[in-house]
């Protein structure tokens, strides 16, 4: 066994105590602790502070030239399933030593074929979240730019694909397509193998796409009875008096297409209907409805993921598109006519604000509320948690939350998520990038994982600086390049004029 790193003091109980760190330089904040009960047998604990205190005779007591004491949360013990507090306190006096990670994967219980994310803590222990508790339950991933959400949403759609879990990734700024390669990885301290999902993801695109000609198939969707409201919200109408003719119009249309509603509209005695017909007729040529649209179905397929890149589409387009999809997704799996899945929205926030209303609003927070009831799970991913609507967050079971800072995104985490304490909110402010907070009720405590490395290739956005480096450096080699052109035009010059001058 190793040495001990401390001895329990002052007043004890079976939820916390302090003791005096007699090895400094073994242990700091975060570490995993355990403690003898006589009760209990060992039992894990965690070094939540430390703190520095000028105490002479703690000092002489423990032979320590600094006096140190930990604080530490008695995390417990799993016994049938299920962790459990001690039944009695622990004892001043008795030794602290640094836990095992066998102990520490046996208290907390992860499953040996889940979801593997990373690795606990600074400890080599893998976190493996149960899948279908992912799935059924709903995720959200919150994270402020740059502090690896993507990136970690990419971990958890390696591991559904692994498991041939059908995906929808709503993709708006095209950041997963480059799951299709393996990244360039090589020995890494999680374990991880280069791995690409060429075979498995399957890129959508809508006709108007800029990036259509890249993308595998494409969505277009089914122009029938798209409602007022979204008719106003692709066309931006503005007008009152061009929104009433338009609710006029549909008034007494069944199964009608932006053809029939025209149609209608023109049959209007009213000057103010050929803004409305403008407006129609622009919807109508955007391509993206057509006769014989996208088989939705073939959207939530096991063992494929179906990504819809929403890269240069208008925000309004987007929000029908997720609106629609998601809409019939859900009537298809509540007949059972599509697999049970997950469907990953990236953006959230866009798609499901908290203060404003969308076309897409509604759908989702119905699935995040009913979903579960018909196998159909939801991923929201989002850099601002204080823009996304608490009623989709709060359905999520499973929260992985990395660095936040901005103080209503704190306040906004803090009314979403339950069980979030104020330690938790300040481990959250300071967190590294790739480091999260994962909250989830198969692990009944929070935990710090280390997100581990991804199989696929992660599409990071291009530094500026970099930009303009790789320009400054092409600019170097254009000049190199040009004096070496000139200096040989002069040498072949200087060479001609001696040959010349040496000829009869």
């Amino acid at each position: 066994m190793r040495s001990a790193i401390g001895k329990i003091h002052g007043s004890a109980s079976s939820f916390e105590f302090e003791f005096v760190i007699t090895n400094s330089k073994s242990v700091k904040r975060g570490d995993y602790i355990k403690v003898w009960n006589d009760k209990d047998g060992w039992v894990l604990g965690q070094v939540s502070d430390i703190l520095a205190v000028d105490n002479p005779k703690l000092s002489e007591l423990y032979k320590v030239k600094e006096v140190l004491i930990a604080k530490a949360r008695v995390l417990g013990k799993r016994e049938a399933g299920k962790l459990r507090m001690p039944t009695s306190p622990f004892i001043p006096g008795d030794n602290v030593y640094i836990a095992e990670d066998e102990l520490i994967a046996e208290t907390f219980g992860f499953a040996e074929d889940g979801a593997y994310i990373g690795l606990l803590g600074d400890t080599s222990v893998k976190v493996k979240l149960n899948p279908n508790t992912l799935v059924q339950k709903h995720v959200c991933i919150l994270a402020k730019t740059g502090s690896g959400k993507s990136y970690t949403a990419g971990v958890i759609i390696e591991e559904l694909l692994e498991r041939n879990v059908p995906l929808l990734i709503i993709d708006p700024h095209g950041e997963y397509v480059s799951m299709k390669k393996p990244a360039k990885i090589k020995d890494n301290e999680f374990g991880v193998e280069p791995k690409g999902y060429a075979d498995k993801i399957i890129v959508y695109a809508p006709p108007t796409s800029p990036f259509i000609d890249s993308a595998d198939k494409e969505l277009s969707l089914d122009g029938v009875d798209l409602t007022a409201e979204e008719l106003i919200e692709l066309s931006g109408l503005r007008s009152p008096t061009a929104q009433a003719l338009l609710y006029q119009a549909l008034r007494d249309l069944k199964n009608y297409t932006i053809a029939d509603i025209i149609k209608e509209v023109e049959s209007i005695r009213h000057s103010g209907k050929w803004t409305l017909i403008g407006a129609l007729s622009k919807i109508e040529k955007s391509g993206l409805f057509k006769q014989r649209p996208t088989d939705l179905r073939t959207l939530l397929v096991r063992g494929k993921a179906s990504l819809i890149d929403l890269r240069g589409i208008e925000p309004a387009y987007q929000n029908l598109i997720v609106s629609r999809v998601i809409s019939k997704l859900f009537e298809l799996r509540k007949r059972g006519e599509v697999e049970p899945g997950m469907i990953v929205v990236e953006e959230a926030h866009n798609f499901a604000p908290e203060r404003e209303k969308t076309v897409s609003s509604n759908v989702l927070r119905t699935v995040a509320s009913e979903g579960r009831k018909f196998g159909l799970g939801l991923m929201v991913i989002s850099q601002r948690p204080a823009r996304i609507d608490k009623n989709v967050i709060s359905q999520c079971n499973t929260q992985i939350i990395l660095r936040v800072t901005n103080p209503n995104d704190i306040n906004a985490i803090k009314k979403g998520i339950e069980g979030i304490t104020a330690e938790m909110v300040e481990e959250i402010k300071r967190l590294p990038t790739g480091s999260a907070v994962v909250v989830s009720p198969e692990l009944e405590v929070p935990v710090i994982v280390r997100v581990r490395v991804r199989r696929s290739q992660h599409s990071e956005a291009k530094s500026v600086l970099e930009e303009e480096k790789e320009e400054i450096e092409a600019k170097e080699e254009t000049a190199v390049e040009t004096k070496e052109v000139k200096e040989n035009e002069e040498r072949k010059g200087f060479l001609s004029r001696i040959f010349r001058s040496r000829k009869p």
